[in-house]
């Protein structure tokens, strides 16, 4: 994986959803509030990204074949 910088951010939370992130992280992470939430919101954005990717191919049914048959004529 591809270290990068890391940026502090400051969430307002409701205490009872504190205290799910807490023992969530204690479970999964040791504790670690921040990289609970980073593992969650990765998740999340890579699950965004498939979902965009797929509708992408979807809305242009041809565009593998067409691509595959360009690379062979090259």
């Amino acid at each position: 994986m591809i270290e990068r910088m890391k940026s502090r951010v400051t969430l307002s939370l409701e205490e009872s959803t504190l205290n799910y992130l807490a023992r969530r992280a204690e479970a999964e992470t040791g504790g670690n509030v921040s990289a609970l939430l980073e593992r969650v919101v990765q998740a999340a954005a890579v699950a965004e990204s498939a979902k965009l990717h797929a509708a992408w191919f979807t809305n242009r049914p041809g565009y593998a074949d067409t691509a595959e048959a360009e690379r062979y004529a090259a």
